[in-house]
């Protein structure tokens, strides 16, 4: 399970650098390697940007009350609430864009 855990965690703190590339900066070669492998999570929306931020929150916070409790159920909570607040966003502009 901690596996499992470190790996949700890696994949979560990769999404993020990928999204936030303007606030964080590793230089030139860092963005061009992003920007080929990860095209369309580079170039989300802000609104976008601030779901997958908020999730990510939600996430390691499951974590951080894993890492103190040892009770699995906030990991698995965390997760699905983290899911929640991207779904949203694309549902919301999937929808906007067939309404227009």
């Amino acid at each position: 399970m901690d596996y499992i855990i470190l790996l949700l965690v890696g994949i979560g703190v990769l999404v993020i650098l990928i999204v936030h590339q303007d606030i964080i900066q590793f230089g030139e070669g860092y963005n061009k390697i992003i920007s080929r492998l990860y095209p369309q999570l580079g170039s989300v929306n802000r609104s976008m940007k601030n779901a997958v931020t908020l999730g990510c929150a939600v996430f390691f916070g499951g974590v951080m009350a894993h890492a103190y409790t040892s009770d699995d159920s906030w990991v698995w909570n965390g997760l699905v609430f983290a899911i929640v607040p991207p779904l949203i966003q694309l549902f919301r502009g999937k929808w906007k864009k067939s309404s227009s």
